[in-house]
């Protein structure tokens, strides 16, 4: 999904895993295939760039379902106010959505769920029986641009087309991010807040700094002015 409705001038770009998710789907589907420790080792290597990883993990969900990944995804619960901050956010006619490293068919069905405009991940690859192959199709992005994050999905470079294709600044964008994945789309975005961040990178490049998700509508109300 990737479409844009609502107000132009102010865009509104949530992280999904940590951050509108209380949990991670990449460790609920490392359950339910009893891989979490590998999955944990993957994460951890120093010598393999952020695409690299999500090319590797992917491989360990071959021969799952869509079925099997939309119930890992159900068995994660929505971070507190994460609803009521997006209603929040569209109803005040800001285009929201979600730029995430995590896999299209969660990303775009959470988006459906809350009611986004976009949803920006990683594809995963089916056979013709809706079986995953283990392949994963990444936009990556930080190529074009310079980026050094080297990730799956380049957020900043996601965040700065989203822009382009309204016709606004970056100063009219807002990120919200929780972890090191993040900090290449705070870096850039017009208002950076971290959402519990898991680490000192992530609170040192954000703007603000919050606990409950509905503080993304008080910064954003008591900012008004400048958008």
């Amino acid at each position: 999904m990737n479409k844009h409705a609502g107000r132009r001038d102010l865009v509104v770009a949530f992280d999904m895993d940590g951050t509108l998710l209380n949990g991670r789907l990449v460790f609920a589907l490392a359950d339910r295939c009893n891989v979490r420790e590998q999955v944990i080792s993957m994460m951890s290597k120093s010598n393999m760039y952020g695409y690299e990883k999500s090319s590797a993990i992917a491989r360990l969900w071959k021969g799952l379902s869509r079925d099997d990944l939309l119930e890992a995804l159900y068995s994660i619960p929505l971070s507190r106010n994460a609803r009521e901050t997006v209603e929040a956010l569209k109803g005040y006619g800001y285009a929201v959505g979600m730029i995430s490293d995590s896999y299209d068919l969660a990303v775009e069905h959470l988006a459906s769920i809350l009611g986004m405009d976009f949803g920006i991940a990683n594809r995963l690859v089916y056979d013709s029986s809706g079986i995953l192959t283990g392949e994963l199709v990444m936009p990556l992005g930080w190529e074009r641009i310079g980026c050094r994050c080297m990730n799956s999905v380049c957020k900043r470079f996601q965040l700065e087309s989203i822009a382009d294709r309204l016709g606004i600044s970056m100063d009219c964008t807002v990120a919200v991010g929780d972890s090191d994945n993040d900090i290449c789309m705070l870096e850039q975005a017009g208002v950076s807040i971290a959402y519990r961040p898991k680490s000192l990178a992530v609170r040192g490049k954000a703007m603000h700094v919050i606990d409950d998700l509905y503080d993304v509508v008080d910064i954003l109300q008591d900012n008004i002015h400048h958008y």
